[in-house]
């Protein structure tokens, strides 16, 4: 077999490896197999099979399928000890792919945990949604009852007064009524929705929607239906009508965490990069270093916030006398507080401007956005607070 095939085979059995629990020792059960000096019980074979997609283990019913799966893990066992006594667990091929792998993981792992985790969607979005979109829980009426069906109506009120004295229900709807479909069943009905009609029983729409009228326990009086006459004693009912905010509200988190996660996700990332002074050298992809009035024109231009923050910052640290600094300083603290939201950034931004330009013209708009902050949009006239006429 050639080397490239095998390495990928290799790497490709390290990979379910890292996702399946290891066979070798500290399982417990009885002892179903042996390879060399691992051990398989029968609680690891059960294991590993549970981890298998519904529609897989139905493959491996039975104790021959899972004879057959055993085999599967065996072979699976024999060629990773075979790899590993070639030495292929230092090949630096299958070493990279399991780094990639373990690397992947543990990204996922972090972002389910600290980003989703972290994440819980504020109640007053819960509600607004709720309001706003009604109409995807509207809960139509439902109606169960019982029912004895009689040729006449002499023949329906026997049957109401034996109910009316005192006997069961279900015990006359057994003896007396001619509905074939539900009369077993002590005359019980399956739930309908209001319009459902039931040939069966010659209950059209009509009849049925009319049933919503009653009350729960009522025994009606004889009712004319296609088939003859009846008696209906209505066990459930419930009205049309919007579903109530707690029975829905799973479904309204889980509409809106992923937007949640994302805005979350986007705050911790650039807190991250902070933190790990994570830092960008476009220069090495041009041919000639951007100039002060380049980088003010692609901020101002730019709509993503944080792109814009790194192209006034870049200017700031490129030009710290140049002609649009003070601005360009300004412009930080405006973003991290009015578009990103974040205040504490915000305030260390301004307060490094009035420090660094003292005399700028911004000086007075600085120091109202950190007296102000958070609290309302700050007095200018323009969407952007330096533009000039």
């Amino acid at each position: 077999m050639p080397r490239k095939t095998l390495l990928i085979m290799l790497s490709a059995l390290l990979v379910a490896s890292l996702l399946l629990s290891g066979c070798g020792g500290g399982g417990h059960g009885q002892i179903v197999a042996r390879v060399g000096s691992t051990t398989i019980t029968e609680n690891e074979l059960r294991a590993k099979l549970a981890e298998l997609a519904p529609f897989t283990q139905q493959q491996f019913s039975g104790p021959e399928g899972l004879i057959e799966f055993l085999d599967r893990v065996i072979e699976e066992e024999v060629l990773y000890q075979a790899a590993k006594r070639a030495g292929y667990d230092r090949d630096p091929m299958v070493v990279k792919t399991v780094e990639a792998i373990q690397r992947r993981s543990m990204i996922q792992a972090y972002y389910k945990t600290e980003i989703e985790g972290a994440v819980v969607v504020p109640e007053e979005k819960v509600v607004a949604y709720y309001d706003e979109h009604s109409e995807q829980f509207i809960r139509l009426g439902r109606i169960k009852f019982r029912h004895i069906l009689a040729d006449t109506e002499a023949g329906a009120r026997l049957a109401r007064n034996r109910v009316i004295g005192g006997q069961d229900f279900s015990s006359v709807a057994r003896e007396l009524s001619k509905d074939m479909g539900s009369r077993d069943a002590g005359g019980l009905v399956a739930p309908l929705k209001q319009g459902d009609s039931l040939p069966s029983a010659g209950m059209s729409g009509a009849f049925i929607a009319s049933l919503f009228e009653g009350t729960v326990g009522q025994i009606s009086e004889p009712l004319r239906s296609d088939k003859g006459w009846h008696i209906i004693r209505i066990e459930e009912l419930s009205q049309d009508g919007v579903k109530p905010l707690d029975e829905v509200r799973g479904r309204i988190v889980e509409s809106l965490m992923p937007a949640e996660a994302r805005q979350y996700y986007l705050h911790v990332l650039e807190e991250l990069k902070a933190e790990l002074k994570a830092t960008v050298n476009e220069q090495a992809f041009r041919k000639q270093p951007r100039s002060e009035e380049e980088l003010f024109t692609l901020a101002q231009d730019t709509e993503d916030p944080y792109r814009r923050l790194g192209y006034y910052s870049e200017l700031v640290l490129q030009f710290p006398d140049g002609e649009h600094a003070a601005e360009a300083q300004f412009m930080i603290g405006f973003i991290q507080a009015e578009e990103i939201g974040d205040f504490d950034a915000a305030g260390k931004a301004l307060r490094r401007m009035l420090d660094t330009y003292p005399d700028s013209e911004l000086r007075e708009s600085a120091e109202w956005m950190l007296k102000n902050m958070g609290t309302e949009a700050p007095p200018f006239e323009d969407s952007d607070p330096t533009s000039s006429e």
